[in-house]
């Protein structure tokens, strides 16, 4: 298979990769440079059946000529994980002035599936994999305004969370669509791992040791993701959400007024 995966190069996504070559896909990493080329290639040991594109995933520009780049070179993409996303220890903005988890969590995976939706058309049984994270069937609601335009700053708990719920409802109401309805879209949450971004300053100083003692390596997670694109167990479903590897039903929805606020940051 033709696969693209975003963030594909360290933590969860790099096991992601490893899985992918191991079952002989050919995969292309979206990165940001060619450092993190490098990086992938000492991790993976190879490179073999794989193909580097590059973009600034903040850079809305830069995702739109990263898919016209990929449409160049691919006739067809059977899968696309949308697994790179960022956490953060304040408020930053993009390129566009939008928060940074909003557009990069958010946004991005949106605009990436779209720009690329010709070519997942184009295969036998395409999938797209959203990487997201835990406990999103529990909540009611999107704060959309707060969402979209942030008066203050959570750790993981506020812009982070709000972004990964809003790319879920999003692209659950995609996979709803008619025009959408030959791509099987998941949703998968890896669960806690021991990556870079978990040790990093986006994460509250409380869960720290936590993270320390309890979070499993991203072998993990990697398998996780892995599973939500090849696991009978969600074969031939679309529009879900998989937390604990198990389907979970979300509470919360989308208005259409809330869809075009949430997308208005797109330009």
């Amino acid at each position: 298979m033709n696969i693209i995966l975003t963030g594909g190069h360290s933590g969860i996504g790099l096991e992601l990769t490893k899985h992918l070559l191991q079952d002989e896909h050919h995969v292309g990493l979206i990165l940001r440079n060619e450092a993190r080329k490098q990086d992938a290639i000492n991790a993976l040991g190879t490179e073999d059946n794989l193909d580097f594109f590059y973009a600034d995933l903040s850079n809305q520009e830069a995702v739109e000529k990263v898919a016209e780049s990929i449409k160049a070179s691919w006739t067809h993409i059977d899968g696309l994980f949308n697994n790179a996303g960022v956490l953060l220890d304040k408020l930053y903005t993009s390129p566009q002035g939008n928060e940074m988890h909003y557009e990069v969590n958010t946004l991005t995976p949106y605009a990436l599936a779209n720009h690329l939706k010709p070519l997942l058309e184009s295969a036998e049984s395409p999938f797209i994999i959203n990487t997201v994270t835990g406990g999103l069937h529990q909540r009611k609601a999107l704060e959309v305004d707060e969402f979209v335009k942030p008066t203050k700053f959570v750790k993981l708990l506020g812009s982070y969370m709000m972004s990964k719920l809003a790319l879920t409802l999003l692209m659950t109401d995609l996979a709803r669509e008619e025009n959408w309805s030959s791509i099987r879209i998941v949703n998968v949450d890896p669960g806690p791992n021991k990556t870079n971004m978990t040790s990093g300053s986006g994460m509250p100083v409380w869960l720290v040791p936590l993270r320390n003692l309890f979070f499993p390596e991203p072998t993990v997670g990697g398998k996780k993701l892995y599973d939500g694109a090849f696991a009978e167990a969600f074969k031939g479903q679309s529009g879900m959400y998989v937390s604990g590897s198990k389907i979970r039903p979300m509470i919360a929805k989308l208005t259409t007024s809330e869809t075009e606020k949430v997308l208005s940051g797109l330009a």
